[in-house]
């Protein structure tokens, strides 16, 4: 971390150079040197507040400007970078394998993840396709969280997925598995009913997806003028879309309809993807290169100069802390960004919903686990991709996630997910309440992160702050007034996912006119 005095001394060495040989004449000679270099000092310095993926894809483009304009500075309250800090490495008793497992969830689907895949590419990152059996449950009071969710890792994925206790459906990703494995509990008959049920719902909403334009509407609006019957929603939609969404099923029905509509419609019969090893090395890749990274530096006020520059208050493990920037960018939530920078008070962004969202790994009752440090090569050795092994691990390309939906309560439906990731660890979001002093002795990890909701009222606002206020008058502040920028999953027309955070971290790029490698 560098503090303002060291910051200014480190710039100034870099124009000058000062060479002390043996005193002569009793004085010092002093050499300068003629040959002068870009640095900090020549570059228009851009601080930039948080260091979730939005964050660093934002620093990694305008670090590597092939014009060498910027000098980017990282701003993180936190002890490390956030993108990867609530993963962990896991270290399996039985096998010795250590797997990395990200929290929350990093998965991606071709199509509608684009840019986010074209960027990983670009970057080298390692990826393998993955496939989910869904297993659609009902969560039971007489039911905790472990009884649907330890694997038996002796048996196949199907196997185990057809044993999930009060599983009613079990949906293969992209149909790879014909006839989906059926619940233990159905008879087939049964079954073979529930498939043609679904087979003729199923195409219904597809079909709407694709033929059917959402208006200025909620997804409730939409589901109720497009007559999907309701038990399918319920049973279904809801489930599924709000384990993406880590929401419950009446905050994802309040998302705008094209949300979900533009979600189905690109991500419709394409491959699902993970990143080998965990999010660790994206994080590693888009950081290499940014040498001014302040971690444990919270950021407390966000100034606009009269000048055009802008003044960053910060608390540190020093003190409290101020410098002034050239440009600033916000890679935070909104009712945060709303915090630090008071002119963003006037758009209602602080009226935009969030909720808080809790994720846990779980060690499987049936084989032991135990978190390690995956830095630490004297101990545990390198970090398996489990994919990779999957000739030692069987249930490795195919993974097993159940979502166990509470119908009613006081909260209204809510799904959690419970997925059974290959070592037999199993990563919990969004846990229902009420579980047993069991399930919470064998969690290993718990995170916690703050969601942003959608809504049409608050689509609208996002819109009014990224309009291009280029042409005519405008009312209220817009992106990049102030020299202030958004960046954030949620900046975007789209679902809050990582997708989010590449297309607003290329939308600053662009404006600052920072070519981007991975765009087509």
């Amino acid at each position: 971390m560098w503090s303002s005095r060291g910051l200014a001394a480190r710039e100034a060495k870099n124009w000058q150079k000062i060479s002390r040989p043996p005193f002569t004449d009793g004085h010092p000679k002093i050499t300068i040197s003629t040959e002068f270099v870009m640095t900090e000092t020549a570059r228009e310095r851009v601080a930039i507040i948080g260091t979730g993926l939005a964050g660093l894809t934002t620093a990694h483009l305008l670090q590597n400007d092939p014009k060498k304009r910027y000098a980017v500075t990282l701003l993180e309250q936190a002890d490390s970078l956030s993108f990867d800090s609530a993963s962990v490495a896991v270290k399996s008793h039985e096998t010795g394998a250590v797997e990395r497992v990200d929290l929350p969830m990093r998965a991606s689907a071709g199509g509608y993840y684009a840019n986010l895949n074209r960027m990983y590419h670009h970057l080298e990152v390692p990826m393998h396709p993955v496939r989910f059996l869904f297993v659609f449950a009902k969560a039971l009071k007489q039911r905790g969280t472990e009884a649907g969710n330890c694997q038996d890792l002796s048996q196949s994925p199907s196997a185990a997925a057809s044993a999930v206790p009060d599983g009613y459906f079990v949906h293969a990703s992209n149909l790879h598995q014909l006839p989906p494995p059926r619940p233990s509990a159905y008879r087939t008959w049964r079954y073979l009913l529930e498939i043609l049920y679904l087979i003729i719902c199923h195409a219904w909403f597809r079909a709407a997806c694709f033929l059917v334009r959402p208006h200025d509407e909620s997804f409730a609006q939409y589901l109720e003028r497009i007559w999907l019957p309701r038990r399918y929603t319920t049973h279904y939609i809801l489930p599924l879309m709000s384990s993406v969404s880590t929401c419950t099923h009446d905050e994802l029905l309040a998302f705008p309809a094209s949300d979900l509509v533009n979600y189905n419609k690109f991500s419709y019969g394409q491959q699902h993807y993970t990143v080998c090893g965990g999010v660790k090395q994206v994080q590693s890749r888009l950081s290499r290169g940014i040498e001014d990274i302040r971690v444990r530096s919270r950021v407390l006020e966000v100034l606009p100069r009269s000048s055009g520059k802008v003044l960053i208050r910060w608390q540190d493990t020093v003190g409290a802390q101020e410098e002034v920037f050239d440009r600033a960018v916000l890679a935070v939530s909104p009712d945060v960004a709303s915090r630090l920078f008071a002119p963003l008070k006037t758009t209602g962004l602080d009226k935009i919903p969030t909720t808080w969202v809790e994720s846990s790994v779980l060690t499987n009752a049936s084989r032991a686990h135990s978190l390690v440090d995956s830095d630490d090569r004297t101990s545990q050795g390198k970090v398996t991709c489990m994919h990779h092994a999957a000739v030692e691990v069987e249930s490795a390309s195919t993974q097993v996630i159940t979502l166990r939906t509470q119908f009613s309560g006081l909260g209204g439906a809510r799904s959690e997910a419970l997925h059974t990731m290959p070592s037999g660890v199993v990563v919990s979001t969004c846990p229902l309440d009420g579980e047993s002093a069991a399930t919470q002795k064998r969690t290993l990890k718990t995170a916690g992160f703050r969601r942003t909701l959608r809504t049409v009222e608050s689509r609208a606002t996002v819109e009014r702050i990224f309009r291009d206020g280029s042409g005519g008058t405008t009312d209220g502040w817009v992106n990049g007034e102030n020299n202030v920028w958004l960046t954030g999953s949620w900046c975007w027309d789209g679902m809050v996912l990582l997708e989010g955070c590449v297309v607003s971290a290329m939308r600053v790029a662009d404006e600052f006119g920072v070519e981007i490698p991975w765009r087509k």
